[in-house]
């Protein structure tokens, strides 16, 4: 078996590794044959063929998914039944099956889609069968080349000397010209396929634009100069019209400005700054060079944000995945320093600022290529900068800052940076980041409104940031901390039953849920909890390896697609790493488990609903001392009503209570009694086997014998240790209250206890059940959506 590599591959031949394939050719016995001379074939058979690469018939190598981008490895392919021999220092292919070579058929006849020769005694190799790519070739079927898909191929034989390498030469500038079969109906070799995989910016010179129909986006086009690439962009994703962010952002960036940008959840930032940047990367011809650096505060937003530009550039330039790059931690550090060596590669990058720290320190011949950037983003500016935040941000900037050879002024300060420099996020107001569980707090003064306070947080950034030249400001929400399309309301209940209500509100209004702790133990126990309770539940935190957050992201967003469309509820439990820039489709309602701990966190995660033009609801569960301290000071600095008096503001009227159906809740109360158990029995066993591993594996490394004595005298292992003990169930406890829970979930929910027939009082709960009408999980109540109830309407 011979192996072979596309011409994108060559660089890489060092590290070949031959792949194994169960790939068969695959032809159906139900079409009809025509005869062939048999001393004709047999001569064909007999006789050894000399032919270079490209005239060989060969297979492609499924590379499995597992093995991710196979060390940079790509367009593997096989063939079977051929030699290999280096006859004067130049490799020669040698078969005798004349299959195995691909050439122009001059007399055939087509049956049933299959090709054969002509009945011939003195067959030659210009009559050879040719095939389409056996990747394009389906079970039981094979189909012939069509006459204008035809490519004319010469073999060299060992006689021909001379001829036959001119021949090949001629023929290797043939393939290079053909054209990949796409959308545009044109046909392209699969080397040259794989060759453009990772060149870039491919899409201005190699495709015809006016083959192309130019979509119709007169609000994108008539506002700002794009470029038929964007445009088809937006028009693939259904974006038909610009947001107000982006209508007043792209236009000023597009010239060159720098931009200090606020406008609410959800409103489009990623592309108000990210369309500028590949526009740049459009008309920039250079390959050797990042043009655009984007910095987020946390992974999944990284993740998200590469994730959205791709789609834009990709819907017109199907080539190399990696020239929007993510760069950042918890995924392995080898695989993207090896992808940024790629030609073409990272050419936008978006990171975190921690991996990107440590890329350039672990090659510091990195830096000069990323001091060449046009453009430099911070998503969710506020906290790249805010205290305890910015010390890995400021090390770049100098860095590449150095690089760039920055020019100073007389007193020796930095002129500016250089570079065009964009700032995003939904909040910039400096009093929202006080913690509002502080004894101390007061309402900053803002002698001049709104736009005075922007530029105090304006003249704050500017003191870590050198920028070019003073930014212009965008705010498109002046008035709403929180944008008014998320409908807010409050629970109020005992510190030990936000898990009952959490568990209400599920199952009340069922429906894709975000779930926010401010404890990872407590993400991890709601987890345990709705699992028992048979709800389909997943959980992200920091503690989480960064491929599970991501796989488990992606599980969430499946099975709510699921469940919604059988009106079961999905429930995504997270820490305050997915409260920011986090775009999740179909998120109804955002529950509070905890209150944040700063009133600018409670902006961003109530913003995980009411994206684009839908709305949500945002629901905070609390108790009364809580009412009273942490919740009024958040309602207070969110308050959009003005007063002279900012303390006789009425903030209790900003946030109507949820409606509670106290029946409903007694019914729940038992069940969420045995969950909670059995979940801190989980949490426990789990944790206590996790010390247990730990201190075995530490003590192991330090060659010493684990003393438990030692340990019981440790008094806060020991008090941790029995804190532990005593919620774990004896086995025996465990599977009897398993089976408990099991017969009450099996009874039905029912609005009215009183009622002992479902066919009495004044609603047949029989002819309701029959014709599926009414509530999914509650027998005899009406269907309820929470946005409805808050807005006092009945869903039906």
């Amino acid at each position: 078996m011979v192996y072979g590599v596309s011409k994108m591959a060559n660089k890489n031949r060092k590290n070949l590794k031959p792949v194994k394939s169960d790939r068969k050719d695959r032809i159906s016995k139900n079409h009809s044959k025509k005869k062939v001379n048999k001393n004709s074939l047999k001569k064909v058979a007999t006789t050894d063929i000399t032919v270079n690469a490209n005239e060989l018939n060969w297979k492609s190598v499924d590379i499995p998914d597992t093995l991710d981008d196979f060390g940079g490895f790509y367009g593997l392919e096989e063939i079977d039944g051929v030699d290999v021999k280096v006859v004067d220092g130049k490799v020669q292919f040698i078969t005798k099956d004349n299959k195995n070579v691909k050439k122009e058929p001059e007399q055939v006849e087509e049956k049933d889609n299959i090709v054969f020769q002509e009945d011939d005694e003195d067959v030659n190799m210009d009559e050879l069968i040719e095939f389409k790519n056996f990747d394009d070739i389906k079970e039981g079927e094979l189909s012939a080349a069509s006459d204008d898909e035809e490519s004319e191929f010469h073999v060299s034989t060992e006689e021909e000397g001379e001829e036959g390498e001119e021949a090949e030469d001629q023929e290797e500038e043939r393939s290079e010209k053909e054209n990949v079969k796409g959308e545009a109906g044109t046909v392209v070799t699969e080397d040259q396929t794989n060759d453009d995989l990772l060149q870039s910016n491919v899409f201005s010179s190699n495709v015809d634009i006016d083959d192309q129909e130019p979509p119709v986006l007169p609000e994108w086009s008539e506002n700002m100069d794009l470029s038929f690439t964007v445009l088809k962009g937006l028009s693939g994703l259904g974006f038909t019209r610009p947001t107000e962010i982006q209508l007043k952002s792209i236009p000023l960036a597009l010239k060159g400005h720098n931009i200090m940008g606020k406008a609410s959840t959800g409103s489009g930032k990623t592309l108000a700054y990210g369309i500028p940047i590949i526009e740049q990367l459009i008309k920039d011809t250079s390959n050797d060079r990042s043009i655009g650096l984007i910095f987020t505060p946390t992974r999944e937003l990284a993740h998200q944000v590469t994730d959205h530009l791709q789609k834009v550039w990709t819907k017109m330039n199907k080539l190399n995945k990696y020239t929007i790059l993510s760069l950042t931690g918890g995924l392995s550090i080898q695989k993207q320093e090896r992808i940024l060596k790629y030609d073409g590669s990272g050419r936008i990058i978006v990171a975190t600022p921690g991996r990107f720290l440590e890329l350039l320190e672990r090659n510091p011949d990195l830096i000069p290529r990323f001091a060449k950037i046009d453009t430099l983003v911070l998503d969710e500016a506020d906290r790249l900068l805010q205290d305890g935040h910015f010390d890995e941000f400021e090390k770049i900037l100098k860095l590449l800052g150095k690089a760039r050879k920055i020019k100073t002024s007389i007193d020796g300060k930095p002129t500016g940076s250089g570079w065009q420099t964009m700032i995003f996020s939904a909040t910039f107001s400096l009093d929202l980041f006080t913690k509002l569980d502080k004894t101390s707090w007061k309402i900053l003064k803002t002698a001049g409104g709104e736009n005075n306070e922007m530029e105090q947080v304006l003249n704050h950034l500017m003191k870590k940031i050198q920028f070019k030249s003073k930014p212009v400001i965008i705010d498109t929400n002046p008035e709403h901390k929180v944008t008014s399309q998320v409908k807010e309301s409050l629970i109020e209940c005992l510190p030990m039953e936000r898990d009952l209500y959490v568990y209400y509100f599920i199952m009340m209004y069922p429906g894709t849920t975000l779930v926010f702790c401010n404890a990872i133990d407590s993400v991890k126990k709601l987890n345990a909890f709705l699992n028992n309770l048979k709800i389909s539940s997943f959980q992200i935190h920091s503690s989480m390896a960064q491929k599970n957050r991501l796989r488990n992201l992606e599980k969430f967003k499946e099975q709510s697609e699921k469940n919604s469309k059988v009106g079961k509820p999905t429930i995504l439990i997270a820490s305050d790493v997915a409260a920011r820039g986090l775009d999740i489709s179909g998120i109804k309602h955002v529950l509070h488990y905890h209150l944040p701990r700063s009133a600018d966190v409670y902006i961003h995660r109530s913003g995980r609903t009411a994206r684009g033009d839908n709305e949500g609801v945002s629901v905070m569960i609390c108790s009364p001392q809580e009412s009273m301290g942490p919740l009024r000071k958040l309602r207070k600095v969110l308050s959009t009503k003005k007063s002279s008096n900012p303390r006789k503001t009425k903030w209790q009227n900003d946030v109507p209570m949820l409606p509670l159906e106290p029946d409903i809740v007694s019914q729940l109360r038992e069940r969420s009694k045995i969950a909670s158990e059995l979940a801190d029995d989980e949490i426990a066993t789990k944790s206590l086997h996790k010390d247990d591993n730990w201190l075995k594996k530490a003590a192991e490394e330090l060659d010493i014998e684990l003393d438990s004595e030692e340990e019981e005298k440790d008094q806060f292992l020991a008090r941790n240790k029995t804190k532990k003990l005593n919620k774990q169930l004896e086995k025996n406890e465990n599977k009897a209250l398993k089976y408990q829970l099991n017969e009450l979930l099996k009874m039905p929910l029912r609005k009215d206890l009183r009622k002992s027939y479902l066919t009495g009082g004044l609603t047949n709960l029989a002819d309701t059940l029959v014709k599926h009408k009414g509530h999914n999980s509650i027998i005899g109540h009406d269907k309820v959506d929470a946005l409805q109830t808050l807005k006092g309407k009945k869903h039906k």
